[in-house]
């Protein structure tokens, strides 16, 4: 592809949403790996105050985040609906890892048009280095986040426990 040609965005896009305790995370459903419930959480006493724990996926420890806690929010409490959502980070570098975000229930499969999302502004409280936007869809608000960033942060706070 020639640098003039145009960009091509497919008519159709295959998300997940993510429900939270008072938000929705809009995901593209390629980030998903894997639905897991909550008791697969392991808490850890150290780290950030939104990093919730870790858990074990396949041969792995991968790191909890709680999203509400990460953009200024409260810890939602756990229940017996919550999951486990594991992720890929979508930017493609080598050194991103796989990361979980707590979620309430299981993720929902929605496919989208570019004329079912309108944008919406930050709220004051959206911290915008891991919110990318606000949507809607239909009668539901979104948010995007930054799964890209988050990973980065995670591997920050990895690098910060190994140097102790």
């Amino acid at each position: 592809m020639s640098d003039d040609e145009p960009l091509q965005v497919p008519e159709q896009l295959y998300c997940v949403l993510l429900s939270l305790r008072e938000d929705i995370l809009l995901l593209p459903n390629s980030a998903v790996a894997e639905a897991i419930g909550q008791d697969a959480l392991k808490s850890e006493g150290a780290g950030p105050n939104w990093l919730a724990g870790s858990l074990s996926w396949g041969d792995r420890r991968v790191p909890v985040v709680h999203f509400e806690a990460l953009n200024g929010d409260s810890w939602p409490p756990l229940n017996k609906r919550s999951r486990l959502v594991v992720l890929h980070p979508t930017g493609g570098r080598a050194e991103d890892l796989p990361f979980a975000i707590v979620c309430q229930g299981y993720p929902h499969l929605i496919t989208l048009s570019r004329v079912a999302i309108a944008p919406l502004p930050l709220r004051d409280s959206d911290r915008s280095e891991f919110v990318l936007s606000r949507v809607r869809i239909g009668s539901t608000e979104a948010i995007i986040p930054d799964i890209d960033r988050i990973a980065a942060v995670l591997l920050q706070a990895r690098a910060q426990e190994a140097a102790l």
